[in-house]
């Protein structure tokens, strides 16, 4: 019940703020600079969020379980480069190509997963090498031109590049994301393994005594993390229509910001893939609208960074008035 009620709470701040920040950027897109309340804008808004939403639904699994993963955007890249020299040096049809994509991205999950759960490297300091080692891996695999520079890759066959497009506005990658994330929210709610995640973020000492296989189930959540990232890199790189060595580049902050703001607990045990939609809706709301209007780009930034402790500050503050009310009842109850 309190973890409910904690998420229930998160989750209203959330989408208040959300509505906050529409509402502001209304108004003041009225004063001349553009529309922001416009079907092609929100449109525009949601297929953005696509991508950190889908990779953010992977992240949001690892974070319960009060871990973290920094390697996200050094991962899509290492995947969009594998897939930019299938494209470039051999004739696999694009479903290979794509299958070669995703597999790619789970052996990230998995060596992520193993690290952290098998060799017990600390969760910030496994991904952040890993963060290294993908990103140096993807320059290592690059295409180059003849005298060895570096290049972007086009990939524009239109037997790919439909995946970056979409029915009318409503666009593949959109479709994509209510699955995913729909199918996220079910695996957290309403499956065992779901309910082994948030048992491990509580406790892990408390779920290896109720018979829990740890590292096991944080070895999926990781997986399932490079199942998204790859995901995501396939719909980026069929937008953009190239591989580049830059794709993802300080993207890990995105989605584990979505995570943070949409109500999931750094120290785990509590949230959803709801709320990290939420917070996907929100800082792409913030980076559009800032965008719409023209601002210093370095002012998002400062209100992401803000809003981020505010909420972090929120659930330490809210756990331990829990804490406190839960000892004073049991204090009660053994006086009675």
């Amino acid at each position: 019940m309190k973890q409910m009620n904690q998420t229930m709470m998160r989750r209203l701040i959330s989408i208040g703020m959300l509505l906050v920040l529409i509402v502001l950027f209304t108004i003041l897109a009225g004063a001349g600079k553009g529309k922001f309340l416009s079907f092609d804008n929100l449109i525009e808004i949601v297929r953005d969020a696509s991508i950190p939403a889908i990779v953010g639904v992977g992240v949001t699994f690892v974070i319960i379980t009060a871990g973290i993963d920094l390697s996200t955007g050094s991962a899509m890249a290492l995947v969009g480069m594998v897939m930019a020299n299938i494209y470039a040096y051999t004739l696999l049809p694009f479903p290979v190509m794509i299958a070669a994509g995703i597999l790619t991205g789970v052996i990230c999950g998995f060596v992520n997963g193993y690290i952290v759960a098998k060799l017990h490297v600390p969760e910030f300091i496994g991904t952040l090498a890993t963060m290294s080692i993908y990103r140096a891996l993807t320059y290592i695999i690059a295409i180059k031109d003849a005298n060895g520079v570096i290049k972007s890759q086009p990939m524009n066959h239109s037997g790919y590049t439909w995946l970056g497009m979409g029915i009318g506005k409503f666009y593949y990658v959109i479709i994509a994301m209510i699955i995913i994330v729909a199918a996220g929210q079910i695996i957290l709610k309403y499956t065992r393994y779901g309910t082994n995640l948030y048992s491990i973020g509580a406790s892990k000492k408390a779920a290896t005594l109720s018979g829990i296989d740890v590292a096991k189930t944080q070895m999926i959540a990781y997986i399932i993390t490079g199942f998204c990232v790859a995901v995501g890199a396939v719909f980026t790189t069929a937008r953009i229509q190239s591989a580049t060595t830059a794709v993802g580049a300080n993207f890990e902050f995105t989605p584990i910001a979505s995570a943070v703001v949409g109500g999931v607990a750094l120290a785990g045990g509590s949230g959803d893939v709801i709320g990290t939609l939420i917070g996907a809706l929100f800082m792409i709301t913030l980076e559009n609208g800032v965008r719409k209007l023209d601002m210093n780009t370095a002012f998002q930034y400062v209100i992401k960074g803000l809003i981020i402790v505010a909420v972090v500050i929120f659930d330490a503050t809210y756990k331990a008035r829990m804490d406190k009310k839960a000892r004073e009842e049991g204090a009660k109850e053994g006086l009675e």
